[in-house]
């Protein structure tokens, strides 16, 4: 079922496997921006240090998680990790509505989700692709311990990830010493879609 949203409005989607380098081109993507609307996900997963409530996600409890599902005020749900998230309707919805570009980072299963709800001509899929799992892999260890079990699981997400990049729009090729290269091309096609939504 379609979501019913003003025509003016635009949502971009930045999708990624694990250690792609997506967070920091959104980050740089946000200072150059600033005034894009950045849609912030509620996940049931423990707060990690340096994020910040409001910022990185809402952290609530797998109850309020619930909660706000039975109360229909979600846009869609993924799980993985042992976690869930999602994006409330109020964080896409109601800036699209008001002709606004929305920025929202989201995993395969959220990508798909929205895809079936939102007008797919009001939607923009950017893929960043790093290159191989084995780089990526060293990537990932680089950041911070991580069980096994995660590692593992974060491979069978990049191999169906990888194989879901046909969605894309956009794909960005974040390999290694291409970091400028790739904020360069991100917010390029991200002003292309605002100046795009300003003149329909």
């Amino acid at each position: 079922m379609q979501a019913d949203v003003n025509s003016k409005g635009h949502l971009v989607l930045l999708m990624a496997p694990s250690g792609s380098g997506k967070t920091v081109l959104l980050e740089h993507l946000k200072s150059v921006l600033p005034d894009l609307h950045y849609a912030v996900s509620y996940t049931t997963r423990a707060k990690r240090p340096g994020e910040e409530e409001g910022k990185t996600y809402f952290f609530v409890s797998p109850d309020k998680f619930e909660e706000l599902m039975s109360e229909g005020k979600l846009l869609e749900v993924a799980s993985y990790g042992g976690n869930r998230y999602a994006t409330a309707k109020s964080e896409i919805l109601e800036p699209m509505s008001k002709g606004e570009v929305v920025v929202r980072e989201v995993e395969l299963q959220g990508v798909r989700s929205i895809l079936g709800i939102l007008p797919r001509e009001q939607v923009t899929v950017v893929y960043i692709d790093d290159g191989n799992w084995t780089a990526l892999k060293k990537r990932i260890i680089s950041r911070a311990h991580i069980e096994s079990e995660e590692l593992a699981l974060r491979h069978q997400r990049y191999i169906a990830e990888t194989a879901a990049k046909t969605l894309a729009d956009k794909v960005i090729k974040n390999e290694e010493g291409r970091l400028e290269e790739s904020k360069e091309k991100l917010v390029a096609i991200i002003r292309n879609i605002v100046n795009n939504t300003k003149d329909a």
